[in-house]
């Protein structure tokens, strides 16, 4: 019996024979320019009492039943000092629309820090502190961040100036605060604060064989750290030190101390199996921190430091196409092979490569290629980064060196097995990549550090140009959803908000949302631009709160819509971040940046890299205590296939008409909030008897709204349905969550016929 084994070093060996890539050759082609990224918030949610105290990233968990309330996990900075908070609110949709409970259930800072009359839980040297070393051969081993379980080189750092001040700066990077104000700077908070990290939740482990764990949180923050917090009382069990990091740490404590980066990037968690075993991982960016991602095993959090630990760290020592990872790394399961005729499965990180991976740091892309990479999770921790083995690299060309590239985080696609079949994502040169994951479809997609696949996949999908044909940014990950004739419905705005300079009236420009169609036609199909898709407009006055769209039908030849956000060269209205997708109805929120908000200090001053060499990459500081302005908001709800309003099934209750609501297309909004919140306010129900095939339509209501004030008015509701049950025999890649909502049915029926047995369950 012969046995076959197909995978994706075979696949990669074989493609790396070709010699050119679309786009501009890297013998001709220079690097593009570097964007210096802030270390503030340049798109917050401000407070206006007199205390420069700004709203930071948030988490908003939705209850089991709509009649629950919903818990607001919302981190906080103080511009003064830099100095941050974690708190934990309850929300749920009452009679003036979304409430926030006005008393914390807790916040974190506080627990860390300690008052008058209460001291610091858990105290500065009880502290469950973890970094890593780097070991003679390159590979990491974690330690306690303590001074006498550091490397050499790690202590040499914390000790710049040579004086002997290195354990006691260490000491107040644990949190000991009896040499604040004399030797080391003061703080409000032992927690540093979060400005483009975002919290995670991890629950009970989906898995029947993991262990029971209690509900955490996970933080990054620009203390240096990724805190670990105790969901249900704000406890932090652990944090872990990136090592990559070590040689800015020095800087925190600085009594001159001007703010920067640290762990300030995206992160995700997710159940995955490793050499047999079920774990939960977590992958975290470091943002503009430094280059490059770290993943920990989070599975038994108690245990951390004997159960899991960190599993890697990859920067760009380990491969210069890795840049600062300002979007979110992904877990991914991909088929890798046959063997024995049963499919063989790996698990993955799935990282795009960033900002300035092309840095002169010493570990720079000559080029500024994107980079698209696929970490091994199941990378032994003593073996080192080795391309087309632990780790591979998908890479992207750029078309125009006199402008910044980054790619930014994809979207996966998955078959009926949960292994991804393709990823599409967007750069900052306006390209959407397609890469092709399934079986037999790698060729052309990896390579090592020579020449490229000259493949059709390495030609971008689309490019997203505006009316003038300038190149528009995409720096958010696309949302996919099925396309009417077959194929996919990829949907995603442009805009960046990287840099100060961003936020510069003379540099807005024309920006807009688009549905790209992929007919996932081999070789690949490309959408030539607009002249394909179906055009919407936006009418109504700019400065109005509500504005109406138009748009002719779309036709059967049409590859997509697009909509041009409306006067956004004057208004500097942008798409940062990805839209929500639910039963057909798409919502999204742009931003409308206010002037002079948190203006950049002088370079070269103690925390702030003062060139592009630095450490970290250049990142611009906001000024301690700057006068914060708020940055506007508009919410859009459209129909995600026609680009259209979504109809009767998504109303306004605004003034002037709550008595009569009308559809929504798009709303203004006096605060800015990356992605629309659509909280639920009815329980799924059917619209009808299942049929004989056993399909059956779902229906639910959600409010849309942003988390904020006590009161704050919903600005809608939305009423969605959902076909479940049987479709049909072609494959539907989100066949599970079809399937929990037929179970979901079944189960609220019989809990209707018997409720006491039910509940008892």
């Amino acid at each position: 019996m012969w046995t076959r084994m197909v995978g994706l070093r075979w696949c990669l060996m074989a493609c790396v024979m070709a010699c050119m890539s679309w786009g501009v050759s890297n013998a001709a082609q220079s690097a593009p320019p570097l964007l210096t990224i802030a270390a503030g918030p340049l798109a917050s949610s401000c407070r206006f009492d007199g205390t420069g105290q700004l709203d930071g990233p948030a988490l908003v968990r939705t209850p089991a039943k709509p009649d629950q309330a919903s818990t607001l996990y919302q981190a906080a900075m103080q511009s003064a000092d830099w100095s941050g908070s974690f708190t934990r609110y309850a929300m749920a949709p009452g009679a003036n629309g979304l409430t926030q409970a006005k008393q914390a259930a807790w916040e974190a800072g506080g627990l860390l820090t300690g008052s008058a009359s209460r001291a610091p839980s858990p105290l500065p040297d009880q502290r469950a502190l973890h970094t890593a070393i780097v070991q003679a051969d390159g590979t990491l081993a974690m330690v306690p961040f303590a001074w006498d379980a550091l490397s050499p080189e790690q202590r040499a750092q914390l000790d710049p100036d040579g004086d002997g001040s290195g354990p006691q700066r260490l000491a107040w990077l644990r949190g000991e605060r009896s040499e604040e104000g004399t030797r080391f700077r003061t703080r409000g908070s032992v927690l540093g604060n979060s400005v483009h990290s975002t919290p995670v939740y991890v629950g009970q482990s989906a898995q029947s064989q993991a262990p029971a764990r209690p509900e955490m949180l996970y933080l990054g923050a620009n203390d240096g750290m990724l805190h670990a917090f105790n969901a249900a009382d704000g406890a932090e069990l652990f944090a872990y030190v990136p090592a990559a990091l070590f040689g800015v740490l020095h800087w925190l404590a600085d009594k001159d101390y001007v703010h920067r980066a640290y762990v300030d990037g995206p992160a995700q968690a997710g159940d995955v199996t490793i050499n047999g075993s079920q774990r939960t991982v977590l992958i975290s960016g470091m943002g503009g921190g430094a280059q490059g991602v770290f993943a920990l095993d989070v599975t038994d959090p108690a245990r951390f430091a004997e159960q899991g630990g960190v599993l890697w760290e990859f920067t760009d020592r380990h491969d210069p196409h890795i840049g600062n990872v300002t979007s979110t790394p992904q877990l991914a399961k991909l088929r890798v092979g046959v063997h024995g005729g049963a499919p063989v499965y790996r698990y993955f990180a799935v990282v795009a490569s960033g900002v300035n991976n092309y840095a002169a740091d010493g570990h720079a892309s000559p080029s500024g290629d994107g980079a698209l990479f696929l970490l091994a999770l199941d990378k032994p921790r003593h073996a080192p980064w080795r391309i087309n083995d632990n780790y591979y690299r998908l890479r992207t060309s750029i078309a125009d060196a006199a402008l910044p590239n980054a790619l930014h985080a994809p979207v996966l696609v998955a078959d009926r097995e949960g292994a991804i079949r393709y990823a599409y994502a967007g750069d900052l040169q306006g390209h959407l990549w397609r890469f092709d994951l399934g079986d037999g479809a790698l060729s052309g997609q990896f390579d090592q550090s020579g020449p490229r696949a000259n493949s059709p996949s390495q030609s971008p999908l689309f490019i997203a140009r505006d009316a003038s044909g300038r190149r528009q940014p995409i720096a958010q990950q696309p949302q996919v959803a099925y396309a009417n004739g077959g194929g996919y419905l990829l949907l995603f705005g442009t805009g960046q908000l990287i840099e100060q300079a961003d936020r510069d009236a003379t540099r807005f420009a024309p920006q807009s949302y688009y549905a790209i169609r992929d007919s996932l036609r081999t070789p690949l199909e490309a959408v030539a631009g607009r002249r394909q898709l179906t055009r919407r407009t936006l009418t109504g006055d700019p400065r109005a709160v509500r504005l109406d769209i138009e748009g002719e039908a779309m036709t059967p030849d049409s590859m997509g819509w697009y909509v041009d956000l409306l006067a956004s060269s004057t208004t500097g209205e942008r798409s940062l971040d990805s839209g929500v997708l639910v039963n057909g109805v798409l919502a999204f929120n742009t931003m409308l940046p206010a002037p002079g908000v948190l203006q950049p200090a002088q370079p070269g001053q103690p925390g702030q890299p003062s060139t592009p060499t630095a450490p970290g990459n250049p990142v611009t500081p906001p000024s301690p205590g700057a006068a914060c302005a708020p940055a506007h908001g508009r919410t859009y709800v459209l129909n995600a296939l026609t680009g259209l309003a979504a109809g009767q099934s998504v109303t306004a209750r605004l003034p002037p008409t709550p008595e009569a609501p009308r559809p929504i297309v798009a709303e203004r909004t006096t605060r800015y909030v990356p992605r629309p919140l659509l909280l639920p306010i009815a329980s799924i129900t059917p619209t009808a008897p299942a049929e004989p095939t056993g399909r059956i339509n779902l229906a639910q209501d959600f409010a849309i709204g942003i988390p904020g004030p006590q009161g704050e008015p919903a600005l809608g509701t939305v009423h969605t349905s959902k076909r479940a049950g049987r479709l049909s025999w072609r494959e539907v890649a989100n066949w599970r969550q079809l399937h929990q909502l037929y179970q979901l049915h079944h189960a609220q029926r019989a809990q209707q016929a018997k409720p006491p047995q039910l509940e008892s369950q």
